[in-house]
């Protein structure tokens, strides 16, 4: 009986055959370096794969605004495999590798044919680099001349591409990296470079010009030595017809024809700022993503920079050169219009500054965010503010003044915004306190703030901010008081408006978006800003501001008229407008902020054409008759009533607002508080103090001021002016370092001489004292 053999004894008797061995051996050998050179790290790969690329940036309507240019002006865009036509990747591994698809990075019979041939005419007449190869040369390039190491060192690199990567992704890699000389790297950019259109716009007979160029990228230039090219060409065409036994279509003129139709794309460079910009963000994708898709409008673009050209160009006279727009999308925060100067390559004029991201004082154009707070830290729309001379602080006084050098007394908080006015300003930003104040404009994205103790002066605007920082906060007063960061591309735009969306259902206050402010607010102040009645203080009814649909302004002017700056918005759109000299010259002051204003009007005349919806009720507010100077309850005597919102309490609404008491008689003058006394006295006013209802109090000096003797003045020019209200006589004794002053009738005023030292005032009407301490060095 046979005993059957297992098949595990019959290969441990074939291993053992010695003739077996050598072969198996080889065969061990083999498998083991092949498992390393798989696993066997390649760092040059990880580096080749993560250069940048020249992204190709598009508007929202797909139209091209720049492709960006790497080191030295070098050109590398990237397309994907589906995205190369099929031609160009035939043509090209008929030129460099026709058994691209049959070898595993070394084409063996290659070499073979290369060697002899090289042999044969006792020169280099042939390679045998396949594409693999010439992909591995360019992950890992050896500076010098190439050698027999430097190419079995590029084989050995060819064997660890194909075992990491497919056929298409290194036909991929490579026909996006080979180099074409004229600042190109890879069809796309080459085609552009040598024909102007992308490849998918080339011709059959452009297609194997194109393959031929990386041979040798001098000789075979299309635009340098076109018959040369043409004549290259032909033959890989011809070949190319051989291999798969067609019949030759084009001809030898076909391929002239094209070889000479060669032409440099002119690209484009559209919104260089704004290019700028994107690739300055971090995790920016120009430079990572081939193709880049932003929320601008190169449409509105062109019309923004025209109409900002012609505006400096009128103004040139008042020494003005420069400005900036930035327009956005009220609802999602998407930009739409970014022109960081009038001109980018006016050198002159330091065209290649960043109007929208450099930091100017901003004026009165910031108020908006203060009577925002203020309306949220207790003062009502109809509230009264004085605009009176006032001093502010202690050792470092702050007295503010009006843009036209006068006062008008008690003013209702909507008129003291829509027009304008500093005082009023101070007044609150002191009231509500500069701690709230800035901890709100940083949650409103104004980074420029961090860090600065800029003092009082911020109520007018005298802190460094940015057009892009204004324009992303004022946008919030459309929105209902949501604050969304402003966004440029795409995809962001439409992750903006769905956050912004489910905030808005749900109420959410924190994260993104921030509810900033109460929606109320935010509609009161969309009121106030539109009201061209409420405006005419300041502005008087000028038809810059005028539009056939609601919308809003509000202007700064600081430093001189270094800088003038204009905010306007609807519902659907906000745009700012700044104005000026980069070199730091002041605008001769008479066009003030009527020139940046007028643009942002026709800016936003262009965008909603005669046609904008309102701008939304506030809820849980109604409107009723208040006195127009007093801001109370419009009583019978009053003579000028207007209607302002007030919180509706209970069916009749306004209840908690006190009857005017400035009008007690119909066709009497009104009664001012005392705290108008100064004011009152200014000029011959019809009317009347209010006695004895305040407690005496001494305006200037504050207590602790600190004041500097100046030697080279006489003694007698230096006085200090000592200022009290209130008291319940008619009469007041003033008493300098214990000694009597002077006594005074109303308004209660003196003059002090000054001396070093520190020194005490006291006033003392009937059986009331109020005293004050100051120094002077």
């Amino acid at each position: 009986m046979r005993v059957k053999k297992s098949a595990g004894s019959t290969f441990r008797r074939l291993v053992r055959h010695p003739v077996c061995r050598l072969p198996l051996a080889f065969l061990l050998f083999f498998s083991v370096a092949l498992l390393f050179l798989r696993w066997l790290p390649f760092p040059s790969l990880a580096r080749f794969l993560a250069r940048p690329v020249s992204s190709r940036i598009y508007d929202d309507s797909f139209r091209l605004i720049q492709i960006t240019a790497l080191e030295n002006g070098l050109r590398r865009e990237y397309l994907r495999l589906e995205q190369i036509p099929p031609l160009v990747q035939h043509a090209f591994i008929m030129s460099e590798d026709k058994h691209f698809y049959s070898h595993h990075g070394v084409d063996a019979g290659a070499v073979i044919r290369a060697a002899c041939q090289n042999i044969r005419n006792a020169r280099t007449v042939s390679g045998a680099s396949t594409i693999t190869m010439q992909l591995a040369r360019l992950i890992r390039p050896v500076p010098g001349r190439r050698t027999l190491l430097t190419k079995a060192r590029e084989a050995l690199d060819a064997l660890r591409l194909e075992m990491r990567l497919s056929k298409a992704q290194i036909l991929e890699l490579y026909l996006n990296s080979v180099p074409f000389g004229a600042n190109a790297e890879g069809v796309c950019s080459a085609s552009r470079a040598f024909f102007g259109v992308e490849p998918g716009r080339l011709s059959d007979a452009q297609v194997y010009c194109l393959a031929v160029i990386p041979r040798r990228p001098v000789l075979y230039s299309p635009a340098a030595n076109p018959d040369v090219c043409a004549g290259a060409a032909l033959e890989l065409y011809e070949a190319a017809c051989r291999e798969h036994a067609l019949a030759p279509v084009l001809s030898a003129a076909d391929f002239s024809l094209a070889a000479h139709s060669a032409k440099a794309f002119s690209y484009p460079f559209e919104m260089p700022h704004f290019v700028r910009y994107l690739t300055s963000l971090p995790d920016s994708p120009v430079g990572r993503e081939a193709d880049v898709y932003t929320s601008v409008d190169l449409q509105l673009q062109h019309e923004a920079e025209s109409l900002l050209s012609a505006a400096v160009e009128d103004n040139m006279q008042h020494r003005l050169t420069n400005g900036a727009v930035l327009v956005c999308d009220s609802r999602t925060g998407a930009v739409l219009s970014w022109v960081g100067s009038t001109d980018f390559f006016d050198e002159e004029h330091n065209g290649q500054v960043d109007g929208v991201l450099v930091q100017r004082q901003p004026g009165s154009s910031m108020k908006p965010f203060l009577y925002a707070l203020a309306l949220e830290s207790g003062f009502s729309p109809a509230a009264v503010l004085p605009d009176i001379p006032m001093e502010f602080g202690f050792e470092r006084l702050y007295v503010p003044q009006n843009f036209n050098n006068r006062y008008n007394g008690p003013v209702r908080l909507r008129v003291a915004l829509a027009s304008s006015l500093n005082v009023p300003a101070v007044y609150l930003l002191n009231t509500v306190g500069m701690a709230p104040y800035l901890k709100r404009l940083r949650a409103l994205g104004f980074d420029s703030l961090s860090g600065s103790e800029p003092g009082l002066g911020l109520a007018l605007g005298n802190a460094e901010v940015q057009l892009f920082e204004l324009v992303q906060a004022f946008s919030v007063f459309s929105r209902d008081g949501l604050f969304l960061p402003l966004t440029a591309f795409a995809g962001e735009t439409e992750r903006n408006y769905g956050r912004h969306a489910s905030a808005a259902h749900a109420g959410d206050c924190s994260g993104q978006p921030a509810q900033v402010y109460d929606r109320n607010t935010a509609r009161i102040i969309c009121d106030m800003l539109s009201d061209a009645d409420a405006r005419s203080l300041g502005f008087g009814y000028r038809q810059t501001f005028q539009t056939p649909f609601p919308s809003m302004f509000k202007t700064g002017t600081a430093n001189q008229y270094q800088n003038i700056t204009a905010l306007g918005a609807t519902p659907d759109y906000t745009v700012g407008v700044w104005m000026g000299n980069f070199s730091g010259e002041t605008v001769v002051g008479k066009t003030g902020s009527s020139v940046p204003a007028r643009l942002a009007r026709d800016i936003l005349v262009l965008l909603q054409g005669h046609r904008g919806e309102p701008f939304p009720a506030p809820e849980q507010y109604k409107k009723i008759p208040v006195c127009s100077l007093s801001g109370m309850k419009a009583g019978d005597s009053c003579p000028g009533t207007v209607l302002e919102y007030v919180p509706a309490v209970g069916p009749a609404g306004g209840n908690s607002l006190p009857v005017c008491s400035w009008h007690t008689k119909a066709g009497e003058s009104p009664t001012y508080p005392s705290e108008y006394e100064a004011w009152f006295h200014l000029k011959n006013r019809s009317g009347f103090i209010s006695d004895g209802n305040e407690p005496l109090v001494i305006t200037s000096p504050r207590e602790g001021s600190l004041f500097y003797y100046d030697d080279s003045v006489a003694p007698y020019m230096q006085r200090l002016v000592l200022e009290a209200r209130g008291g319940r006589e008619r009469q007041a004794e003033i008493y300098a370092d214990g000694e009597l002053l002077a006594v005074t009738d109303r308004p209660f005023t003196a003059r002090i001489p000054v001396s070093r030292g520190r020194h005490h005032v006291q006033v003392v009407c009937g059986d009331e004292q109020a005293d004050v301490h100051y120094q002077v060095r």
